[in-house]
C-alpha cells in the first residue's frame, strides 16, 4: 500500500483573490477571521481584496500562504483524511507542521508573522532561479569560487533537477549569474523577493527569531515531518524549534526531502496552497508518482468524494 505526502509551498505562491474560496463557507470564513485577529490584521480583507502589490509584502504574504493552506488541509482532514508524511517548502514548513499537530493554525500563522517582519529588514540581497543546469556540482564550484572572494552568495533550494535557486548579495548574485550562463544554464531568473533569504544575511536575525520560536508551545510531531535542512525527519520540539531557526540562513532540500519520502514508500503527493508549485517539481523528480494540487476548497471536495 503507498503512501501519503501532503504538501505546503511557500513564498511565491501566493496571487490576488486566493481567498475567496474560503469566505465562500461559513467554517472557514470564520477561521480565517479568527486567524487574522491573533495576528492584528485582517487577512480576510488580504485573502480576498488584496493586491499583488500588498502581497509582495513579506510579512503580509506568509501569513496569508500559511492560512489558506492550513484552512485547506484542515478541511481535508475533517472529511477522514490523514496524510502518512508531511513536507513543506521554506515558510511552508509551517503549514506542515500544523498538519502534524505541532503548532495550532493560530501559532502557525503568528510565527510566520514575525518571521516576515524578521525577513523584511534584511537589505542589499536578491535572490534567482536557475533553470536548465543538471550539473549541480559544477554550479556549487561556481557559486563557491565567488563566495571564496568575500562576497556572499550560495544555492539557496535545490528544489528539482535542472532546477535550483541562488542567493546573496546582489553584485555577487549577478556574478554567479554569469558564470552559471557560462555553464550552461539555460534561464536565470531575478526573483521578485525583499531580501536574500536562506543565505548567511539571515544569519544576524536567527538569534531573534529563535526566541520568538522558544517562547512559543510546539508539541511533538503526530505525523512525520520532513525537514528542508537535512531532509530528515524529526518530531521533538526541541529539534524542530532549531531546524527553524537553522532553515533561515541554510538551503532549502526539496529534492532530497521528495526522493527521502519516495524511498519511504511515499507514491502520493497532495499539495495545499494558493496555487502549486510543488506539484510540478514532484513531476520533475519522478514522472510516475500520483500528484494532487488543492487550491480551492471546491477542488478539495472533489477529490475527497474520488
Amino acid at each position: 500500500m503507498g503512501k501519503t505526502v501532503w504538501m505546503f509551498p511557500g513564498q511565491g505562491s501566493q496571487m490576488p483573490g486566493m481567498g475567496q474560496t474560503l469566505v465562500q463557507h461559513d467554517e472557514t470564513r470564520q477561521a480565517l477571521m479568527d486567524l487574522g485577529t491573533r495576528i492584528g490584521l485582517d487577512l480576510t480583507e488580504l485573502l480576498t481584496t488584496g493586491t499583488k502589490e500588498d502581497l509582495k509584502a513579506t510579512d503580509l504574504a506568509q501569513p496569508a500562504i500559511v492560512a489558506h493552506s492550513t484552512l485547506l488541509a484542515n478541511r481535508y482532514a475533517a472529511l477522514g483524511h490523514q496524510p502518512d508524511f508531511v513536507l513543506g517548502h521554506s515558510v511552508g514548513e509551517y503549514s506542515a507542521l500544523v498538519a502534524a499537530s505541532v503548532l495550532t493554525p493560530s501559532e502557525a500563522v503568528y510565527l510566520v508573522r514575525e518571521r516576515g517582519k524578521l525577513m523584511n529588514q534584511v537589505t542589499g540581497g536578491t535572490m534567482a532561479a536557475v533553470i536548465g543546469l543538471d550539473d549541480v556540482e559544477a554550479a556549487h564550484h561556481a557559486v563557491e569560487s565567488i563566495a571564496a572572494t568575500g562576497e556572499i552568495v550560495q544555492i539557496a533550494n535545490y528544489n528539482c533537477p535542472g532546477q535550483f535557486v541562488i542567493s546573496g548579495q546582489v553584485a555577487a548574485v549577478e556574478s554567479a549569474t554569469a558564470k552559471l550562463k557560462e555553464l550552461g544554464a539555460k534561464r536565470v531568473l531575478p526573483l521578485d523577493v525583499s531580501g536574500a533569504f536562506h543565505s548567511s544575511l539571515m544569519t544576524p536575525f536567527a538569534p531573534r527569531f529563535e526566541d520568538v520560536l522558544v517562547s512559543s508551545p510546539f508539541q511533538a510531531a503526530k505525523t512525520k515531518f520532513i525537514s528542508n535542512v537535512d531532509s530528515d525527519f524529526h518530531d521533538q520540539p526541541d529539534e524542530l524549534i532549531r531546524l527553524l531557526v537553522q532553515q533561515l540562513y541554510s538551503p532549502v532540500r526539496f529534492e532530497a526531502c521528495v526522493e527521502k519520502l519516495i524511498a519511504e514508500g511515499a507514491d502520493t503527493f497532495i499539495e495545499f496552497g494558493p496555487s502549486s508549485p510543488l506539484s510540478g517539481l514532484v513531476k520533475r523528480i519522478k514522472k510516475d508518482v500520483k500528484i494532487v494540487s488543492i487550491t480551492t476548497l471546491e477542488q478539495l471536495e472533489a477529490e475527497a468524494i474520488r
